[in-house]
Order: structure tokens, then C-alpha cells, then sequence
């Protein structure tokens, strides 16, 4: 008997055990797919891009800007459909002036760009106009991550992207903190003749085509002794539009 006892212990035992490892296998839980801006903390254009006409050639009368987005989730096996739209009340720019691309998220990848065409228009001469875009709901993604700061060692995101489009010379987002350490402080004069000289408009330390440290070192002299020559040749120290003589430090 107290065997049967025993034996009939063991196979409750072993009916708890069953039924305890049929209720913990998890259930698969999915979120829907989400999208948005990505603001790379090396990035100075990172929250906001200014694309100005000013600096390109006289014939370039329409250009691509691109803004990265990056998906929340994995990637599909099918290419996605992203919407982006402008908020009409925080924009200025007027129809003829732009047009947005069609946003796609190929099969495979994480990332992607939204592609703005900008129209070059006489009007950008005096004045710039405002363009917020912002991440709709599509059939493949909702909107992303709605306020995050870029830090140290991380990115941002957001939701909403600020861009502005002139046809004036526009201080770049990183002379304070970058170039002004090798052509000293800003003025659209000097920055002209920084143009003129090195045959750049952008001197970023990171991306497609990025600057290095003796590379800015040998753009300063340059431009120095452009200065130099151009000052010596006119007899009068040149001066930018405030009336100030401009100077490269040494």
C-alpha cells in the first residue's frame, strides 16, 4: 500500500511539473512598426538643417536635402511607405518652393532618408522660409520616438524636423564651435572669402567628405595669405559688412 501511495505521489508530482511548463512558455508580443527622425549626436544639423543657396553655384537652381530616419522595430523582408507631412501653421515656405519626395524604407534596412527638393526662387534673396515637417501615420509605420536629446555618446530623435531655405549667406551651424578655432569670428565677408579660397562651404569632422585638423590648419594659412596679398594689391585692409577689418588667427 505504501508503495502505491508512493508511486501515485510521483506521478502528481510529475502532472505539477507539466502543467507548470505549459504555462511558462511566453506568448509572442508585437508592437506596431515605428519611424522617426534620427538626430546623430556628431551632427551639428542634428535638430534643425538651414540650406542656403547662397553658398552653391549661381546655376544650381534646385537641390536635395536629405534628413535621416530610423525605424523602431526590425527590418521587413518588403519595402515600407513612410508619410511625411508639413505642419501648415509653423511653415512658411510657399508650394513652388519644395516638394517632398516619396519616403520609402527598402526591404532590409533600418534607415532611410526623407528627400527635399528646394526650389531656388528669388524671393530666399531677403528673407528665409520655414519648413516643419512632421512623421504621419502610414500603413507600415506610426510615429517614432515624439522629443529625445542626442547626448555624449548617443543619438535623438524626434517626430518633427524644422528646415530653413534662404538664398543669403548663412553662418554654418558649426563655426562657433568648430571653425572659429582656425578662421576666428564669423562675418558673411569672411566667410566669402573662406568659400573663395578653399572651394568648401561645409567643414564638418564627420560625414561624406570630412575635414581634419591639419587640413583646417592649412585652410587658415591659406586664407591668411590670401588676406595678405588681397589687402597689400587694394592698399586698404579689407572690412566685412559690420565695418570691422577682417582677421584669421595666427
Amino acid at each position: 500500500m505504501a508503495k502505491k501511495i508512493k508511486y501515485l505521489y510521483i506521478l502528481l508530482l510529475f502532472g505539477v511539473a507539466i502543467t507548470a511548463c505549459k504555462k511558462s512558455n511566453p506568448t509572442s508580443y508585437t508592437q506596431a512598426d515605428r519611424i522617426y527622425f534620427y538626430k546623430d549626436n556628431y551632427n551639428p544639423d542634428k535638430d534643425s538643417i538651414v540650406y542656403s543657396f547662397a553658398i552653391k553655384s549661381n546655376a544650381l537652381v534646385q537641390d536635395t536635402v536629405k534628413i535621416p530616419l530610423r525605424i523602431m522595430g526590425v527590418a521587413a523582408g518588403f519595402d515600407r511607405t513612410v508619410t511625411i507631412q508639413v505642419v501648415a501653421d509653423s511653415s512658411t515656405a510657399l508650394p513652388q518652393q519644395y516638394d517632398l519626395l516619396p519616403t520609402i524604407v527598402k526591404a532590409g534596412d533600418y534607415t532611410t532618408n526623407v528627400q527635399l527638393l528646394v526650389n531656388r526662387a528669388p524671393a530666399l534673396k531677403t528673407a528665409d522660409v520655414r519648413l516643419l515637417l512632421e512623421i504621419g501615420t502610414s500603413d507600415d509605420f506610426l510615429p517614432g520616438v515624439y522629443n529625445s536629446a542626442t547626448s555624449t555618446t548617443s543619438g535623438g530623435g524626434s517626430v518633427r524636423f524644422p528646415v530653413r531655405i534662404n538664398d543669403i549667406l548663412t553662418k554654418p551651424s558649426n563655426w562657433d564651435g568648430f571653425c572659429a578655432t582656425y578662421f576666428g569670428a564669423y562675418s558673411q565677408v569672411k566667410y566669402k572669402l573662406v568659400i573663395d579660397v578653399t572651394g568648401r562651404t561645409e567643414f564638418l569632422t564627420t560625414g561624406d567628405d570630412p575635414v581634419s585638423i591639419p587640413q583646417m590648419n592649412f585652410f587658415k594659412k591659406k586664407c591668411r595669405n590670401y588676406l595678405t596679398d588681397l589687402n597689400t594689391a587694394n592698399g586698404i585692409n579689407l572690412k566685412d559688412e559690420n565695418g570691422n577689418e577682417i582677421t584669421f588667427p595666427n
